[in-house]
């Protein structure tokens, strides 16, 4: 099955999974207040960070592995999670201290669960990257579509308790991941693992820290903000970013993980080729994603308070504002893991430090200059610098592309 093939039928779960998610949105604004969301976008932004940790991104490297060996180095990897297990929590423990200023006897349990997230976000993601090579893509898709309808049954559900958003995903992450998972992936490894991290010490030292920084990149700025600004309107703009997660993750997850699943397949054959289809279908989703947002924010204007309640008034302008973040999103990112995989782990660090400055600038110009509307200011930096930072990514990959030679 082609690339594009295995990325059209992967996309049919998608689509099927973050319509149900889309369906919700409207029940879930009239049950959750805005506060509500700000403190799931908290533990869901932690929870993110820590995901860089769990198997020390050594799930990077199956990909590459031929497909007699990777049941056996898929297992290895996993039992680094009972390695990372401990070291996450007070990761997490610390974290929620420091932006919480204070650490109740009831936050342990949170910490639990922001780390369970974590663990069971990289595992589902990396079994379902094999599960793609190896053309299983009805497994695929129920576990993806059982996995929403799972999270908005126990978020609905559970509307009264504190937490109850983050609770839900939590429970339905687990749930899908037990749909993919089997018995030999956690049978107990441990001094294989210890010994692969020893054997690449080396690639984890740049991929690791790159990768965190990549992923603090994208959540430091929801929690930060949470921690600076009014949770009220930190909690219109977590609510945006669930809604608007629809479109942005059917196409970047359906190019991505089909893309990663055939890597080896794909970088074989003419570079220039695939260049070509890239930069073909990278245009398309630019053009196609910059018309859908417009066309849905201008929508959203005279709709929101009708599908949202009143107190989701005025969310629109936030689709405006986040418009040039969304399309490089959505046009750029999807092809951004493979710049790992074909020896750019130094041009990735460098990029992501320097996106991170910049998100870091967005936060805290408008507040060190005591501007009206700091937070808006904030978002519409924080915006206009990630999509300078995606396309300056696209085009470091292009040129890796080219220099590279799998020998």
């Amino acid at each position: 099955m082609s690339f594009l093939k295995k990325a059209a039928k992967f996309s049919s779960g998608v689509i099927l999974a973050q319509l149900i998610t889309a369906a919700s949105i409207p029940l879930l604004s009239r049950l959750y207040s805005p506060e509500d969301f700000s403190l799931f976008g908290m533990y869901f932004s932690i929870s993110a960070i820590l995901v860089a940790f769990v198997t020390l991104r050594l799930e990077t490297l199956l990909p590459k592995e031929e497909d007699t060996q990777v049941n056996h180095k898929l297992n290895i990897v996993f039992n680094i999670v009972y390695l990372t297990f401990l070291p996450l929590l007070f990761i997490s423990g610390f974290l929620l201290y420091f932006f919480n200023n204070e650490f109740k006897s009831t936050d342990l349990i949170w910490v639990v669960f922001i780390v369970f997230a974590a663990i069971t976000f990289s595992l589902f993601n990396t079994i379902n990257i094999l599960n793609v090579r190896r053309n299983e893509m009805t497994l695929v898709n129920k576990a993806r579509v059982s996995r929403s309808a799972l999270s908005v049954i126990f978020q609905l559900a559970l509307f009264n308790v504190k937490g109850g958003l983050f609770l839900g995903e939590v429970i339905a992450r687990f749930l899908g991941l037990v749909i993919l998972c089997k018995k030999e992936y956690f049978k107990f490894n441990i001094k294989l693992s210890i010994k692969l991290i020893g054997e690449k010490f080396n690639y984890i030292k740049y991929v690791l820290i790159s990768n965190f920084f990549n992923i603090l990149g994208l959540n430091i700025y929801p929690i930060m903000i949470l921690k600076f600004y009014d949770p009220f309107l930190v909690g219109k703009f977590f609510f945006i970013q669930k809604l608007l997660s629809a479109p942005v993750t059917i196409v970047a997850q359906s190019v991505s993980i089909a893309l990663l699943g055939d890597f080896k397949k794909i970088i074989k054959n003419d570079k220039s080729f695939l260049i070509k289809k890239m930069n073909k279908i990278s245009f398309i989703i630019f053009c196609s994603g910059l018309s859908v947002f417009l066309i849905g924010a201008f929508l959203l204007k005279y709709i929101e308070v009708f599908v949202f309640g009143k107190k989701w008034e005025g969310i629109y302008a936030y689709v405006f504002i986040l418009i040039p973040f969304l399309v490089g999103q959505v046009a750029f990112s999807p092809f951004s893991q493979m710049l790992l995989l074909v020896g750019g782990e130094r041009k990735q660090f460098f990029w992501d430090i320097c996106r991170l400055f910049l998100v870091i600038f967005s936060i805290f110009i408008p507040l060190s200059f005591n501007v009206e509307n700091a937070f808006i200011i904030s978002l519409y930096i924080y915006s206009i610098a990630n999509f300078i930072m995606y396309l300056i990514h696209y085009f470091l990959l292009i040129d890796a592309i080219r220099g590279f030679n799998d020998e």
